[in-house]
């Protein structure tokens, strides 16, 4: 059974969401209202608006504002938009290919459906929400796919063969190991330009993330290693003349696979914690694509915390993502 099949089969109620979740990430742009750059600065910070449902349809209350200062609006009286599904709005490429402008439901201007709320230049939060989320996700799954393949790899080649080769890739992970992960982080993208487009800054925090990660990976793996190559397995396959590749992919590989599933699993958090941390202190990726971090970056603001506590969704996400690919990796590990 391969890793995928393990977490789809064994995930639990945990894998089901998470895959909920990354599903409608994918397909964020039809899904959501909203373009997430489009600005309305006669709703900045305005709060959720509901669809109603009506003798005449499903319709929405348009909103005015009635104090700028405390950021209080109130609906315009007698003033309503209606609904639609499947209807045309904002363009996009869905998948970044196929181009479209058909989205799962939107308003009649001037209304605005805003599942929850607007922030500082009115753009609808769930829109952004839900692009950053993607974002989030392919980083991280995209980060901990190049950290396992150094960590394993070093792990392995560390494990088989020892002697020199074992104390130079050990010392070089326990130089890593021993600078804190944040300063690395940190001191790595200043190496670049802050002005990068989202795309080269999303491969550097990639890089950066997964340049962190790799030494812990390889440390367990290389002691894995060590213990696997005294069985007679494998020493029945070194003595067939089997090469070190065929051993690394026939033997040792598949007796890790069920540590390496809950392993990956168990990193995936990291990776998002340290996006969303990167992209809050403005090191990640910069407005106007949105991500968790720079999102909750918004919201830092005591008033803004006061006066707009939806712009903290983006926080709660970050826990959530976080809470449940914990428990997925438990859950896979109690039923292995």
């Amino acid at each position: 059974m391969t890793a995928a099949r393990k977490i789809l089969a064994k995930g639990g109620l945990a894998g089901k969401i998470l895959l909920l979740l990354f599903s409608a990430s994918l397909v964020g742009e039809f899904l959501v209202p909203y373009g997430y750059n489009d600005v309305r600065f006669d709703l900045s910070y305005a709060p959720a608006i509901f669809p109603e449902m009506t003798t005449s349809g499903i319709i929405v209350p348009v909103l005015e504002q009635v104090d700028p200062v405390t950021r209080s609006y109130r609906p315009v009286p007698g003033k309503t938009a209606r609904v639609h599904f499947f209807c045309r709005g904002d363009r996009y490429h869905l998948f970044g290919i196929f181009p479209s402008d058909r989205h799962l439901v939107c308003a009649d201007s001037p209304g605005r459906i805003s599942f929850l709320g607007s922030d500082a230049l009115g753009r609808d939060l769930f829109s952004r929400l839900v692009i950053g989320m993607r974002l989030s996700f392919l980083l991280s799954l995209f980060g901990v796919a190049i950290s396992f393949l150094f960590g394993v790899t070093a792990g392995l080649v560390s494990g088989y063969w020892g002697g020199w080769i074992d104390s130079v890739i050990m010392r070089t992970g326990e130089v890593f190991m021993a600078i804190p992960s944040l300063y690395l982080l940190m001191g790595f993208r200043a190496l670049f330009p802050p002005g990068i487009p989202s795309g080269e800054a999303a491969l550097v925090i990639t890089g950066a993330l997964a340049l962190v990660g790799w030494a812990g990976l390889a440390r367990v793996i290389r002691g894995v290693t060590m213990s696997l190559v005294r069985e007679d397995y494998i020493l029945a396959a070194r003595a067939s003349g089997a090469t070190p590749r065929e051993i690394f992919i026939n033997h040792l590989l598949p007796n890790m696979s069920p540590y390496l599933v809950v392993a990956v699993t168990l990193s995936v958090p990291g990776f998002i914690v340290g996006e969303a941390g990167l992209s809050f202190l403005g090191l990640g990726i910069a407005p106007p694509h949105p991500s968790l971090g720079n999102m909750l970056a918004d919201a830092q603001s005591l008033t803004v915390m006061r006066t707009a506590p939806w712009l903290l969704v983006s926080g709660f996400l970050v826990v959530l993502l976080v809470l449940l690919f914990n428990r997925l990796g438990d859950h896979i590990r109690e039923n292995d």
